[in-house]
């Protein structure tokens, strides 16, 4: 039985669809091309075939660039997450 990633409540993950009709006028190539330029599981994820995005680091992301400020906002991210959650843990 697969564990389920745990979410953070502060950092809400969106389903693509919603990610494209709610918050970006993107269509399918779009988000195929965020895929590509930001990296997961930081930005997404992919449980059960279906891709979730980290709406806060997306939105803060297309909004500022990867400027400091951006990564601070992932640290605080990193710091929020389970140890087990931790990216490149083991």
């Amino acid at each position: 039985m697969a564990i389920k990633p745990i979410m953070p409540q502060t950092f809400p993950y969106v389903s693509s669809v919603t990610l494209r009709s709610q918050h970006f006028e993107i269509g399918k190539f779009g988000e195929s091309e965020l895929r590509k330029k930001l990296p997961s599981p930081l930005y997404w994820i992919k449980p059960e075939r279906k891709v979730l995005w980290n709406l806060h680091l997306v939105k803060d992301y297309l909004l500022n660039g990867d400027r400091p400020d951006h990564q601070r906002l992932i640290e605080q991210y990193l710091s929020s997450l389970p140890t087990s959650q931790k990216l490149g843990a083991s």
